[in-house]
């Protein structure tokens, strides 16, 4: 069993051919993915591709590149949104260098 726990299925190199990409993933035996939240704001569009392919969950977060724009999500808020039946983690967080 293969899961890929760190892909950006919502990057448009993925989501213009979201169906290819599912297709060959599960070709080379990838059986499960999370697609990664970049941004809380975008939890939907996260929520959408996991409710959408019952091979793939998703995170709430927001990358430490767009920390400045996310400033008014809190931590009720991860918790919140992290109760949503496909999201099975909170991040992006942290720093990255």
């Amino acid at each position: 069993m293969l899961i890929d726990s760190h892909c950006h299925l919502d990057f448009e190199a993925l989501s213009a051919d979201i169906d290819g990409v599912m297709a060959r993933a599960a070709a080379v035996g990838v059986t499960g993915m999370v697609t990664i939240s970049t941004r809380v704001d975008n939890f939907s569009t996260y929520t959408a591709i996991a409710e959408r392919f019952p091979n793939v969950w998703c995170s709430v977060g927001t990358h430490p590149h767009n920390a400045d724009q996310e400033l008014h999500i809190q931590t009720d808020d991860l918790v919140r949104l992290s109760a949503h039946p496909r999201c099975i983690a909170i991040g992006e967080a942290g720093l990255d260098y």
